[in-house]
């Protein structure tokens, strides 16, 4: 056969990053730094054998697949490939069509257009009664804040107290009048 085998690549496991990036401790001693080296070197020798014998093996599953098999294998991926494009650009055109914000097109997962756009539509819908809402500006609240001159009432004195009942005064301690005599700041 013509082919060659392509080999799988194997990534190294990484049990213990921290103690391969940190130099040896200096209370393992002379013995300790070199058991540690001899082990390193080990696991680097290990690891390679490992993925030898996973090239080696995946070369003897591909030897064993005929040349129909292997073909269908690759036009699968092929239509698998293509058809993830398709819907790709489709979820594209539709979301450019409908001005869909790029941070919803994420969102949009239907796979025939119609369903597309109905998903984009009501996403579209969300989003813009979400954002309205947190544009609108507050009301102000008439209880807060300095009151208009117009609506204040008069400030009264020690003097104008002398002339009235205590009715008077209570109703006129109460609607404000006295704040400034007693010096109750508003």
């Amino acid at each position: 056969m013509s082919e060659t085998a392509t080999e799988p690549v194997v990534e190294p496991v990484a049990d213990a990053p921290v103690a391969d990036a940190v130099e040896p401790a200096a209370e393992l001693g002379e013995a300790g730094k070199k058991a540690l080296a001899a082990e390193r070197a080990a696991r680097k020798t290990a690891e390679k054998s490992a993925a030898e014998l996973l090239a080696r093996v995946q070369a003897f599953e591909d030897a064993d697949k005929s040349e129909t098999e292997k073909a269908a294998a690759r036009a699968e991926a092929a239509e698998k490939r293509a058809a993830e494009a398709e819907a790709k650009a489709m979820r594209v055109e539709v979301a450019d069509e409908l001005n869909v914000p790029k941070e919803l097109r994420k969102f949009l997962t239907a796979t025939d257009e119609d369903s597309l756009r109905s998903q984009a539509e009501e996403l579209l819908t969300a989003f813009t009664a979400a954002t309205a809402a947190s544009r609108t500006t507050p009301r102000p609240d008439p209880t807060q804040g300095a009151k208009p001159a117009s609506a204040a009432l008069p400030q009264l004195t020690s003097a104008d107290a002398d002339g009235m009942t205590s009715e008077q005064i209570i109703a006129a301690r109460r609607a404000g009048q006295f704040d400034d005599l007693l010096r109750i700041k508003t």
